[in-house]
């Protein structure tokens, strides 16, 4: 016997507020080898005077009205395809069981909010291993903004995991951009966290593919994340008005003038100091991110700075900082004192390091992605960005080269005239030149 389900809709008028909106409820009835019934709430309320109980929408043309049917159409539509979900899967399907389906109720099923606290207690537990902190309280934020999109744009805590698909993509894209006014690269970061924990649906054989396999997210204009040689000028020969920042300057140019980040630069202490057989003095040490290991060389900024507060820190490190926090709320404060007509952040200092230290120097780029600790190339290409400046340079340094090298005869004699080249011209013959053709080779 083949199942089929109908939907009752009806407002609940017992429960009506003091504009005239009550509830919208609704009545699943499947019928097949086993009938059932359940009644569920759609979450929205209905203008008592517009319902319409034979036809199940409101009347007339009203925005309310409008609003209203749509919302009509996508509660009917979304337990259809719910139904048609279990339907495909089961014998029986009960009416309670879709309507668990479709609040997102459902226990027996994977679902997105589960499967985001698995992966994140997994993740938790590779922490200080080869996963870094700042990185595990990212997915756990987007895992809190995606709960509050569950809620109010379906009305539910969690979804199975087969209805996040492209819809779902779009929406939650939208209600970044919309709702919370996230900047696009905040939207590509909580979308691309998400798309990793739907790969670990992928894997366990929850859904066959990634459903953001067809998704493009709006990329973020890239902005230069380093300081001209110019403005790393100013910022080093600036005295500023208090210790801790002139300290954020010492620190914020030692970052420059060896790549390492700020959470690696709290973990060196003086076992990372190692002198090499021709009297350098290098730092070997792991990048936290990554587990990869980075080799420095010291050069004489740097050197100044670790002699400068050497023995300072309580602890034993090689160097004592201040919070990222605080150090950030400086560097914004001091990039106006030294006139540099944008924000400074303390990351800028290592891709200050990548682009101008090195790449614009002449370093090849896989000597930079050695240095720097990065695992993939790729990575490192994103510090390739240089100024016009290094172009300018690169050319003329490739004139000097090729300068004189080679020669062209004939060019100071005058040009002689272009005539019409019938050597490669294709010659159509005339019907009656076809005609003669054809009789000449028959007799």
């Amino acid at each position: 016997m083949k199942t089929e389900m109908k939907v009752l809709l009806y407002i609940k008028r017992s429960v009506q507020d003091k504009d005239g909106f009550s509830p919208l409820m609704g009545r699943i009835s499947v019928r097949g080898k086993v009938n059932s019934i359940a009644q569920f709430a759609c979450k929205f309320k209905i203008d008592v005077r517009l319902w319409n109980a034979t036809a199940q929408r409101c009347t007339g043309k009203s925005k309310a009205a409008t609003m209203a049917n749509r919302e009509i159409e996508r509660v009917l539509l979304l337990l259809q395809k719910r139904f048609n979900e279990l339907s495909d899967i089961r014998d029986v399907v009960k009416a309670e069981e879709v309507r668990n389906v479709f609040q997102g109720l459902a226990e027996t099923q994977d679902t997105i909010m589960k499967l985001y606290a698995e992966h994140n207690s997994d993740y938790a537990l590779r922490v200080g291993v080869n996963r870094a902190a700042s990185t595990f309280y990212q997915y756990r934020n987007t895992c809190r903004i995606l709960g509050e999109f569950l809620k109010e744009r379906y009305h539910v805590s969690d979804m199975p995991v087969k209805q996040l698909d492209e819809n779902f993509i779009e929406a939650f894209d939208m209600y970044m951009r919309t709702t919370r006014r996230f900047m696009p690269r905040t939207i590509l970061g909580h979308i691309n966290r998400l798309k990793s924990v739907m790969m670990l649906a992928v894997f366990r054989g929850i859904v066959p593919f990634s459903p953001f396999k067809g998704y493009a997210p709006q990329k973020p204009v890239f902005k230069q994340m380093y300081l001209t040689e110019d403005e790393l000028d100013r910022f080093a020969n600036t005295t500023y008005d208090t210790p801790n920042r002139n300290f954020t300057r010492d620190m914020f140019l030692f970052s420059c003038w060896t790549g390492i980040c700020y959470c690696d630069m709290r973990s060196l202490t003086a076992a990372n100091l190692v002198r090499a057989d021709d009297g350098s003095l290098w730092i070997h040490t792991e990048r936290q991110k990554t587990g990869t290991p980075e080799c420095i060389r010291l050069m004489e900024i740097p050197l100044n700075i670790i002699e400068k507060y050497k023995d300072m820190d309580s602890d034993g490190k090689l160097l004592p900082m201040l919070t990222k926090e605080s150090m950030n709320r400086h560097l914004k404060k001091m990039s106006v004192m030294c006139g540099i007509n944008r924000p400074i952040s303390f990351h800028q200092a290592r891709h200050t390091f990548g682009s101008i230290i090195c790449l614009s120097q002449g370093i090849p780029i896989e000597t930079v992605s050695k240095i720097m600790g990065h695992r993939h190339i790729t990575t490192t290409q994103r510090y390739a960005k240089v100024t016009q400046d290094k172009i300018d340079k690169d050319m003329d340094g490739l004139n000097d080269i090729i300068g004189g090298k080679f020669t062209l005869s004939g060019i100071d004699t005058a040009p002689s005239p272009i005539l019409k080249d019938y050597s490669q011209r294709k010659v159509n013959p005339s019907m009656k030149q076809r005609e003669y053709i054809t009789k000449m080779m028959e007799g």
